[in-house]
């Protein structure tokens, strides 16, 4: 019924006056994108992307208002004409523009703190259903990092600059306004999203305790002035796995297990387990039932799975009330055969600003998700384990069709994708209301007060039947006997969690130009209040599987259990900025938060985070523009800021108890108090100081630039003494390994490196086109963290990079009994294992030689690259995007355990292959002298990348043929994800963080789409 009721409207129009024309820039190529507005009425249109537009009028009277961002404004009389057409020019103040910073917007041009902006445009070009991977690559500072692709749980890890802390890093998500907003950045519609900062520096003081990790803010799109536009946009994508491994087939790795046998018994020889006509039957195929060939990931992995997103919106308004609305889906399909992970979201915005008289408006938006992901019983981790580790030369099916029993206890990887073992669903409900209000004084020019209340909502209900299921062993002659898995009745588990969490925020603004002095200040006041319920119950011994309830489980005492807590935190602040400039040339800020955090005691409980910043735009000066007329704009900027970060585990400030003992009395059993950690009186906040030095600048008009020095030094980090308490004082939890003794701030971080952007955008004719780089480096060191005085020094964590590994280091491989006489090598190394450098050189491998690593698995290079074209009706865009000075260790669990890649079966030492670049085949790697019995770094893989991170092809159809059908403007596209990785690794994603390499992997995905406007 919309688009009819649309449809109806467009005709009523096309009966008065009708204006067409196309606008242009200086340079005579057509502008997508301008707003053509009929003044004084909320009749407009949006030109097209060759820059053309049309507007039904009531007459031929009135004015055309054309506006574009960053371009002067032009209005324009019809005069009873129907062709009008206009050139645009690019405003002399286009640093007017604003940015989004902490609690308001500043215009670029006075702007001194470190702040990157992305545009929701761009945000939308990529196919990643999750928006944290969208960021890769765009903004400088930002290291993002995807750890695997599971269908729901895919989002990237975000770290601005890197590592800075032993304790917590996760960034500060604020959305709208509202800090750590309930449902977070990951699951945000892309079609909502205006725009994305972050803030990087003291710019991010304001958030006080919360900022020290860096603030990302995020603002959804608002309704504009004009007739109502309505978007819809649907993709369909197709991922893939960006890297899989090969592994040995059935013949070679018969051939290891020989292998295997034959190291821990040489007397019997190298077929102690099969014989060499064997091994040929496994590989010649002929007998598939007694010498299967099984390729495991062929067998549980199809080659792509499905996605696809859907987006309606409507946008528009008159000059007092503006409204954005939309609706949106989202389906994403796991990568096994007959698999039962499915993700499947459904969500909501309204954004709505109105005017209630020329000094008061009000805003409210309301905004809400369902996520509903089912799984398997297993895990994404622990299908990939099991996948990876199965045997080759067992069946996944017999040729009759039935499953086989697996690697182990009738696991079958084939079998555990699927809902044979039962399913697994969670469903997340997440409600966001946010109700503003501004009013303007008018005694005095520039005052106003504003301020919200938030209330926002998580739901969170996962339902777990398990269930027993059967598959089949083969006996010999055509006879297969059924063995259950599992328990031999079913049961189920019920989890329901809700969160709430309700902020107020309240300030006093002024912002004033006296003369050549600019003043922009505002002081306020801001407290939240976090809660959370959780529930759950369980049920056994289930009579049948048909009643997956817990009403209708099983009734002795044995088969029921519950459990229940809850917790209440609450956050109160005080926080101010004042921004002073004059002439917009010389720049100073000043803003102060004070915060009173519920982690730590009534004492001690507010904490004081200042910063401040100067600027000076040097390109404003008469002497710089003489001597440098090609230089357009030109700003030094400097900026100091104590910011913290409280993000700890709750009451630590007292004794902390558990009911984990029981005594008896009598014949009863009664529960008693166990006392599990000291409290810790003088807990704190972490203090990171930072200091940010930068220049930016455009110059030749199309290039701009940007060069930044940071450093930050995080202090009172909240970390366990590891060295200072003896063991012998016994001070110990005797329930687990956990100290008794409770974590103190001793902890001190330091991190420090440049960011730079480089950016170039031309345009001649039909034809425009830009690139833009940005780099960063960021190195952090640890200063001190409790390390005993006997540790050596090449084995400290102090001193060197955080999440950095201590391994022994490998110089080769024994190939000869003369290596194995010549070199110092551990208790039961063989010809085949790996040799370790004696680093110490007393002569023997021990502890003392493995050696601390200098990197670890968070880059300190992260880079990219984007270019972007426009000819007439297409566009193109790719981005580039790479880390580089990063390490992951990976050893996987092979042996008798399981099967090998193949990168390692067809390079493996062996006694007919003494030339191989791998180390020998043993019984389990985890116990083996050249795997996790002695840590090397022959396992610690260089990690560093270049992707083809995204691009993306779009054709606009033609506004004539599009009017006909009364269409404002249809565009076709294809993109892509991740498209291509170079990098040295081979069998798994450089970007993983696992030490096995058995997890989810990481998507490559390929998305055809069309956006549509009426």
């Amino acid at each position: 019924m919309l688009p009819l009721l649309l449809f109806q409207i467009g005709v009523a129009l096309a009966q008065g006056h009708t204006v067409k024309g196309k606008v242009t820039d200086e340079t005579g190529a057509g502008m997508p994108g301008v707003t053509v507005l009929l003044k004084g009425t909320s009749t407009a249109a949006p030109t097209s992307a060759d820059g053309t537009y049309t507007i039904q009028t009531p007459s031929g009277e009135g004015t055309l208002v054309f506006s574009f961002i960053s371009y002067q404004t032009q209005e324009v009389a019809i005069n009873n004409r129907t062709t009008i057409d206009v050139s645009l020019s690019t405003d002399a103040k286009a640093l007017d523009e604003v940015v989004v910073v902490g609690y308001g917007v500043q215009k670029k041009a006075t702007v001194t703190g470190s702040i990157s902006e992305v545009g929701g445009a761009a945000i939308n070009k990529s196919p990643q259903p999750n928006v944290s991977n969208a960021l890769a690559g765009r903004v400088s500072g930002v290291v993002i990092n995807n750890r695997g692709g599971e269908p729901g749980y895919d989002g990237a890890e975000v770290r601005v600059r890197g590592l800075a802390t032993t304790g917590n890093n996760d960034v500060l998500i604020v959305v709208d306004g509202v800090p750590g907003q309930i449902g977070g950045l990951d699951r945000l519609d892309p079609n909502d999203i205006e725009s994305i900062t972050v803030l990087k520096d003291a710019s991010a003081a304001v958030y006080g305790n919360r900022a020290a990790n860096g603030v990302i803010l995020v603002t959804t799109k608002r309704g504009t002035t004009g007739k109502p536009t309505v978007s819809y946009s649907f993709n369909q994508g197709f991922s893939s796995p960006t890297r899989l491994p090969k592994f040995a087939d059935a013949a070679t790795y018969a051939s290891i297990l020989n292998e295997i046998d034959y190291y821990n018994n040489t007397a019997g020889g190298l077929n102690q387990r099969y014989t060499p006509e064997e091994i040929e039957l496994f590989r010649n195929g002929s007998d598939p039932l007694n010498y299967p060939n099984t390729n495991w990931l062929d067998e549980v992995l199809d080659p792509y799975a499905l996605q696809n997103r859907q987006s309606l919106s409507v946008n528009g308004g008159t000059e007092n009330v503006k409204y954005f609305a939309s609706l949106g889906t989202l389906y994403q399909d796991a990568l096994y055969k007959d698999g039962a992970t499915k993700y499947n979201q459904y969500n909501f915005r309204t954004n709505l600003d109105a005017n209630i008289t020329d000094r008061f408006s009000v805003g409210l938006s309301l905004s809400g998700r369902q996520e509903d992901r089912q799984f398997p019983q297993f895990g994404a981790g622990g299908i990939f384990w099991q996948t990876y580790r199965a045997y080759p030369f067992i069946p996944a099916r017999y040729p009759n069709g039935l499953p086989s029993q697996g690697v182990e206890g009738g696991i079958n990887p084939v079998m555990i994708v699927t809902d044979a073992a039962g399913l697994n669903k969670n469903q997340r409900l997440i409600f966001n209301g946010i109700l503003r209000g501004r009013y303007d004084f008018g005694f005095l020019e520039g005052l106003s007060v504003d301020g919200f209340y938030s209330a926002d909502r998580g739901q969170s209900f996962t339902k777990s039947f398990v269930k027993p299921y059967l598959v089949y062993s083969y006996e010999g002659n055509d006879t297969y006997k059924p063995v259950t898995v599992g328990e031999p009745k079913a049961s189920l588990s019920q989890i329901q969690e809700n969160t709430n969490l309700l902020t107020a925020n309240i300030k006093l603004n002024f912002e004033r130009h006296f003369g050549d002095h600019g003043i922009n200040a505002f002081v306020g006041y801001e407290q939240s209040k976090n809660t959370l319920e959780h529930l759950e119950a369980g049920r056994r011994n289930f009579p049948t599987i048909l009643t997956p309830e817990l009403s209708q489980g099983g009734t002795g005492p044995n088969d029921r259990s519950n459990a229940g807590w809850s917790w209440v935190f609450s956050r109160r602040s005080y926080l101010g900025r004042i921004a002073y400039n004059y002439k917009e040339k010389y720049l100073a800020e000043v803003q102060m938060r004070a915060d009173g955090s519920a982690n730590f005691p009534t004492n001690s409980r507010w904490g004081y985070f200042p910063g401040i910043s100067v600027g000076w735009r040097i390109s404003e000066e008469n002497w710089f523009k003489n001597s440098l007329p090609f230089m357009n704009e030109l700003k030094l900027r400097a900026s100091y800021g104590e910011l913290g970060n409280d993000n700890v585990g709750s009451n630590q400030f007292m004794n902390n108890y558990t009911f984990d003992n029981r005594y008896v009395i009598g014949n009863e059993v009664y529960p008693g108090l166990n006392l599990v950690k000291l409290a810790n009186p003088n807990i704190t906040w972490e203090v990171a100081q930072k200091t940010d030095i930068g220049v930016s600048g455009i110059f030749l008009n199309n290039f701009n630039f940007e060069f930044i020095y940071f450093q930050q030094k995080r202090k009172d980090i909240l970390a366990n003494r590891n060295a200072s308490v003896p063991f012998v004082t016994g001070i110990v939890n005797p329930w687990g390994s956990d100290a008794l003794v409770p974590s103190e701030n001793i902890g001190q971080v330091n991190n420090n490196g440049i960011e730079a952007t480089l950016g170039f955008d031309q345009g001649a004719g039909d034809f425009r086109y830009n690139i833009s780089g940005n780099i960063t480096y960021a190195k952090n060191k640890i200063v001190f963290m409790d390390e005993a005085p006997s540790i050596l020094d090449y084995q400290r964590q102090t001193g060197g990079p955080l999440n950095t590994s201590l391994l022994y280091r490998s110089i080769g491989i024994f190939r000869t009994q003369e290596d194995l006489d010549k070199y110092p090598h551990p208790s039961g190394a063989k010809l085949g294992d790996l040799i370790y450098e004696d680093y110490n050189q007393d002569g023997k491998i021990t502890a003392d030689d493995m050696v601390r690593t200098d990197l670890g698995n968070i880059p300190q290079i992260t880079y990219g690259l984007n270019l972007g074209a426009e000819y007439k009706a297409f566009d193109f865009s790719i981005l580039f995007q790479g880390q580089a000075k990063v390490r992951q260790y990976v050893l996987p669990d092979v042996g008798l355990s399981g099967n090998f890649f193949s990168t390692w079966a067809d390079n493996r030492w062996s006694p007919t292959n003494q030339n191989g670049s791998y180390p020998r085949v043993d019984t389990r790697t985890g116990s083996a002298v050249s795997g996790g019995l002695f840590p090397s770094d022959f396992w610690l893989y260089n990690t560093a990348f270049l992707r083809i991170k995204n691009v993306e092809l779009g054709y606009n159809l033609p506004s004539t043929l599009l009017s006909k059908i009364k269409i404002e403007g249809v565009r076709v596209y294809a993109n892509a994800f991740n498209l291509a990785t170079f990098t040295k690794v081979k069998d798994f994603d450089p970007e993983t963080s696992s030490g096995n390499a058995q997890f989810y992997p990481q998507q490559r995905i390929i998305n055809l789409g069309v956006n549509v406007k009426f």
